[in-house]
């Protein structure tokens, strides 16, 4: 089909140029991005809030499950060690109510909970006690009840694990 000579030519619309288009929301443009910068920067003070809070509950987690073993390993020495009526090892000696109980042999005292950078630097250590008392029963065996409580101090924050178990003797 051909066009009709008859009819007007028309232009095509003029467009505003690029220019033209930047100039009329400029002002829009820039509060634009400063709102977007602000969410921004909100999102990722949340975000590294969050991450060091979260980071912070894993340590003294870590922690926490430390100070567990070390008076779990103590309960589990107290239980498989020999006691005899001819042999009573000092884990088991009683009566005993409250002795600190230095489980890793540095004669201070204290326990070493957890350590990083190669075991040069402490991160937490605790004192360690044992209570050892005897039951009464009628067949008058020796019974005992073994308690290990470790107190320890963490980010200002003082915790105390305790376990408690019962041992007879092996003949």
């Amino acid at each position: 089909m051909q066009p009709d000579p008859g009819a007007p030519v028309t232009q095509p619309p003029r467009r505003l140029g690029l220019l033209r288009r930047l100039r009329k929301s400029a002002g829009i443009l820039l509060i634009e991005a400063a709102v977007g910068a602000a969410a921004l920067a909100l999102v990722i003070v949340g975000a590294s809030q969050a991450l060091l809070t979260a980071n912070r509950i894993a340590a003294a987690s870590r922690v926490l499950t430390a100070a567990r073993s070390v008076v779990q390993r103590n309960i589990d020495t107290a239980l498989t060690t020999t006691f005899t009526q001819a042999s009573t090892p000092a884990i088991l000696a009683y009566p005993a109510n409250g002795v600190v109980w230095d489980d890793d042999g540095g004669g201070d005292n204290t326990v070493q909970i957890s350590v990083q950078d190669n075991n040069t630097a402490i991160v937490a250590s605790g004192v360690l006690t044992r209570t050892v008392t005897a039951l009464s029963n009628a067949d008058n065996a020796v019974v005992l009840q073994v308690t290990f409580s470790l107190t320890y101090t963490y980010r200002g924050r003082t915790d105390t694990v305790s376990m408690t178990t019962i041992r007879a003797r092996d003949d």
